[in-house]
């Protein structure tokens, strides 16, 4: 796990100082790999390639990077490859002088060319210099676990894992992208292209970009979901190749010159990888659990401990009181420089910086499951209410307009509102992940400039491509359910764009590498080949995981309660986030001229009377107004 950083000059103009702008952009995400530095440029000083590592395999000089090979091609690479030494067989006419995966990335390179992305297994974002042709690739995961952003401004392409790195370039202008943030305020999160700095872009999962001398000759897909027809297959056969794909998947993940840990909370899924890990490793497994101070309807310490007793981890336990969080809360908006509000993130960061401080630097998560098997309870209440909504769809639309506006007179705030509305426009039901302000309301408090300047807009706009991607798949395949559309939009969406994100950004503070089996790419293809009505059967949340889990794990860890990851925000900060709201709320909406000061305040209101209900909605706006003071002040 790493961090890389550079830029193509492809038009041919010189740049100063790039050398420095280089060490700069390094420096500025060291936190991504603080066990070496390195930089490479061209004879032409064209091309300029930076690197911070955090050694996991080979820890050596020889896996310094930037790395170069015998023909002269140079890579900066960040992630791990977990079959490279099965690759790495497919060149034995070559002289290896390290025992790395990038050095086996950049031969398969020089064989393959871009055919080499679909043999990969394993997480990563490289950039890679062919001199021969005069390219420079950029390639991101088939799931989109490692970051890669990009710009093109004034015939150089520059690029990085962070986008704090980019503002580093005098090229590069720190302004914001008032489309991106329309639809932020919907789902609390980005979709590719989007970030919130107008120019700056982030490559999609599981594509690649080819840049040569007119500048982007390629922006392609390498991978897309790839079906198996289980419409007649024996559940239990089903069950049993599930639980084999995840073993192959955690054995995979236990590729490490350093230790292996786990965050484990519990819960079904960090259970299962911890289980799965002692399977296949006998010696010492570490393993973090968090707790909250005087918080026991927050707090799965208990059974977090008794796994840990169950599989023999060393296991390390941080609780966090009122005053961690209220220090912690300036400093969330310095490591997400693309928003994500995200109150969860608050737990990550202090099992990270655990994970830290007990020396590991690689940690497996369950991160995945609950998009994969709809584990979510609210999930499988929109699965039972699918078809209600198809049969209300049939109503004529200016009788669902005219429902809607009813409605509206009596609550425009509530979730019922929202879903009439949807049907009434003759949208999709499910838009997953949709946590921020309810898209039938925000425009109630935004400016009447920006309302003008949006006038055309829905954010429901970044769902359709999704949708068509599925209709197109699943045709191709086999009958769909509704089940099957939300975990292909969690998988393709919500987990790229907002788990991924987030736990790469939090571990990354801290420089520790997170690693999520449920991720693989072959069973991200076998999950979503398993019949949805199997993940929600009997009503239970990711019904077949847990059965084929059954093996491996008590039923009182798996048909407990989910408790959910979330923290005592209302009780521990809420007093902090109405004060910051009530001294900047009104100069935040004079300064971006984009908000109505007086809308956004009756949230502000409602909260110190006591409306716990809009806890989500307070954080939303302290995140957004610290957000933008941070990166455009």
């Amino acid at each position: 796990m790493c961090g890389i950083n550079g830029f193509f000059n492809y038009s041919g103009s010189s740049l100063t100082e790039s050398v420095r702008l280089l060490e700069a952009m390094n420096n500025r995400i060291a936190h991504r790999g603080p066990d070496d530095t390195g930089i490479w440029c061209s004879e032409d000083r064209k091309i300029y390639l930076g690197h911070q590592r955090l050694s996991i395999l080979d820890l050596s000089e020889a896996g310094h990077q930037p790395m170069r090979s015998t023909r002269g091609s140079v890579v900066v690479f960040n992630g791990e490859i977990y079959n490279y030494p099965l690759l790495k067989n497919q060149l034995k006419d070559v002289s290896f002088f390290s025992q790395t995966d990038t050095e086996v990335l950049l031969y398969l390179y020089e064989r393959h060319g871009v055919k080499l992305l679909e043999q990969l297994n394993g997480m990563f974002a490289f950039a890679l210099w062919d001199p021969e042709k005069e390219e420079l690739l950029l390639a991101r995961d088939r799931v989109g676990i490692k970051p890669l952003y990009y710009t093109l401004q004034g015939g150089v392409l520059s690029f990085s894992s962070e986008i704090k790195s980019l503002l580093e370039l005098p090229w590069v202008e720190a302004k914001l992208d008032e489309e991106a943030l329309y639809h932020f305020l919907t789902y609390n999160k980005l979709t590719p292209p989007y970030t919130m700095f107008k120019g700056i872009h982030k490559v999609k999962p599981g594509h690649y970009l080819i840049i040569g001398k007119g500048g982007v000759k390629k922006y392609e897909p390498f991978w897309e979901v790839s079906l198996s027809n289980l419409d007649s297959t024996n559940e239990q056969a089903i069950q049993e190749q599930l639980l084999h794909e995840l073993r192959m998947s955690v054995n995979r993940r236990m590729l490490s010159d350093v230790d292996v840990g786990a965050f484990l909370s519990g819960g079904v899924d960090s259970s299962a990888i911890v289980a799965l890990m002692r399977e296949y490793h006998d010696g010492p497994i570490k393993t973090f659990s968090i707790g909250f101070k005087d918080a026991p309807d927050y707090d799965e310490l208990s059974i977090a401990k008794r796994v840990s007793r169950r599989y023999g981890t060393q296991h390390y336990e941080t609780v966090v009181s009122a005053e961690d969080i209220r220090e912690f809360l300036p400093r969330v908006v310095d490591i997400f420089d693309e928003p994500l509000a995200d109150s969860t993130s608050i737990p990550i960061y202090f099992l990270s910086k655990q994970a830290s401080e007990e020396g590991a630097k690689v940690v497996l998560t369950g991160d995945g499951s609950d998009e994969l098997f709809c584990g979510y309870r609210a999930w499988a209440k929109y699965a039972r209410l699918y078809p209600y909504y198809r049969a209300y769809n049939h109503i004529p639309p200016p009788v669902k307009k005219l429902v809607a506006n009813i409605y509206g007179t009596i609550g425009n705030t509530t979730p019922t509102y929202e879903i009439l509305q949807r049907a009434a426009k003759g949208q999709e039901f499910f838009w997953g992940g949709a946590r921020g302000f309810k898209e039938s309301t925000k425009r109630q408090f935004l400016s009447p400039h920006y309302q003008a300047q949006t006038k055309s807009m829905t954010s429901y706009e970044t769902m359709l491509d999704y949708r068509e991607s599925f209709e197109m798949l699943y045709k191709k395949e086999r009958k769909k359910s509704d089940v099957d559309w939300m975990c292909f939009l969690g998988v393709k969406n919500i987990i790229p764009n907002f788990y991924m994100y987030r736990a790469d950004r939090l571990g990354m503070s801290q420089s520790i590498e997170l690693r999520v089996p449920f991720l693989d790419h072959n069973l991200v293809n076998y999950a979503l080949s398993i019949p949805g009505p199997m993940k929600v059967a009997g009503n239970e949340p990711k019904s077949v995981l847990k059965s084929a889990l059954e093996p491996i794990l008590s039923n009182d860890i798996l048909y407990r309660k989910k408790m959910g990851f979330c923290v005592p925000l209302r009780e521990w900060a809420g007093d902090i986030m109405l004060d910051y709201l009530d001294t900047n709320l009104s100069s935040f909406c004079n300064d971006t001229g984009l908000f109505n000061e007086q809308a956004l305040s009756r949230y502000v209101t409602l909260a110190r009377s006591g409306n716990t209900n809009v806890t989500a909605t307070l954080w939303n706006m302290y995140f957004l107004i610290t957000w933008v003071r941070r990166w455009f002040s």
